[in-house]
């Protein structure tokens, strides 16, 4: 009952906070003219939108762990545990994700600034633990956990920051990664856990309300950056039922959808010899959101989400072999979805292009999206680009045929 009641208190000090604090970083944010501005070329939302609202997700995880922290000590509840290296590298994301928001920041001193955090963190005990994986004693383990730890923490941190690049998208996943590695945690005993990660829901569910779509404010990189930072941490921070041989690959399965996208951003760009972190539109929720209306794109991922989630659960709690088959089966999963957008057939590019006359009109020149076409991916319901600045074709692929809409008749076209 006392758990019950702590975790309630946290999830609504933390909803109520980042509601309150949404409209005022808004407003903020307008004021001082903190805005993503359409630019037709990248940026293809429609209105200039205030960024930043990672600081009212930051507002809101706060004020949940000051109630939660009060309410425990008030009712005799248990200690959250949290290392102060872990408040004072969250205080580091949120601050070089607003500078960024703010005046803009390449992406080396971000990648520096992660990777000190990684390395404080590590020295704090936060590291993954791959003795059980690799079979030799913790000295010699240590050597394969320290760039392993490193690797996930700036992974993940980025994953998040890539992933957010369609209204409501980065703040469900990232929630639905929180429940799911809280009932793992939850299962195993370590409730401290479940509290945290209900404070953390509660504030991107408060943020959700101006997030989704259509979105009045974005969480910025100062919010990407906040919760691909949280959620590593927070991967580090408990222990599961899974065999010593899986256990790190729960916390992979749980955030499955994020990792897999950046693997395939990383591959693509190697293959297409661009830099590592060059801006493209070829993302997951590029081709969701070209295929389907932007809510559709983004709930149907929430469902993808959901699945890597229930995978993880079902391997922490699981014996070895058949952990083992979940395991292999959620790769089979991803791997039928990597196929079904069709990053195995072909790359994602701007097809050359032969206009299909509907009966009855006449032929006419007619721009394509390459040539500035107005419409985007986004669609009618007016979203905006990728996380990563990138602008991605206003067609939708059925099989061939190539499709997007103008203020008069759809045309319909044919890659060639």
């Amino acid at each position: 009952m006392v758990l019950l009641l702590l975790a309630l208190a946290g999830f609504a000090a933390a909803l109520g906070a980042t509601v309150v604090a949404t409209p005022a970083v808004r407003r903020f944010a307008t004021d001082r003219t903190w805005h993503d501005r359409p630019d037709g070329k990248r940026k293809l939302h429609k209105v200039p939108t205030p960024s930043a609202g990672g600081l009212a997700i930051f507002a809101g995880v706060v004020a949940g762990l000051a109630a939660l922290a009060a309410a425990s000590a008030l009712m005799g509840g248990p200690s959250l545990g949290l290392h102060p290296v872990v408040y004072l590298g969250a205080i580091a994301m949120v601050g070089v994700g607003a500078y960024d928001d703010t005046r803009g920041l390449g992406f080396k001193p971000k990648l520096l600034v992660e990777c000190l955090v990684a390395f404080a963190l590590i020295q704090s005990g936060y590291r993954i633990d791959v003795t059980g994986l690799v079979g030799v004693d913790p000295a010699t383990a240590m050597l394969y956990s320290f760039p392993l730890t490193v690797l996930w923490i700036v992974g993940v941190i980025n994953a998040v920051n890539l992933i957010d690049g369609v209204d409501g998208l980065a703040a469900g996943i990232s929630a639905i990664a929180f429940a799911s590695l809280a009932v793992v945690f939850g299962l195993a005993g370590n409730l401290p856990a479940v509290l945290v990660a209900v404070v953390v829901i509660g504030a991107l569910i408060g943020f959700l309300v101006f997030n989704f779509n259509p979105a009045s404010i974005f969480m910025g990189d100062s919010g990407s950056l906040f919760l691909g930072y949280a959620l590593a941490v927070f991967a580090l921070s408990g222990q599961s039922l899974a065999d010593a041989r899986l256990a790190p690959l729960v916390p992979v399965i749980a955030l499955g959808l994020p990792l897999l996208d950046t693997a395939l951003s990383m591959a693509r760009r190697v293959a297409e010899r661009k830099a590592i972190f060059a801006p493209d539109c070829d993302h997951i929720h590029h081709r969701m959101v070209a295929r389907f209306p932007v809510r559709r794109a983004v709930i149907t991922l929430y469902g993808v989400a959901a699945f890597f989630g229930a995978a993880a659960v079902a391997v922490s709690v699981s014996p070895a072999a058949q952990g083992l088959m979940f395991s292999v089966g959620t790769l089979g999963a991803a791997l039928g979805l990597v196929s079904m957008l069709g990053y195995v057939r072909r790359p994602y590019v701007q097809p050359q292009l032969r206009l299909i006359e509907a009966p009855g009109q006449t032929s006419a020149p007619q721009p394509t999206p390459a040539e500035g076409h107005p419409q985007t991916a986004a669609g009618p319901d007016g979203n905006r680009s990728a996380g990563d600045g990138a602008q991605w074709p206003a067609s939708t692929d059925l099989g061939g045929l190539r499709t997007w809409t103008e203020s008069g008749p759809s045309l319909r076209v044919r890659t060639e």
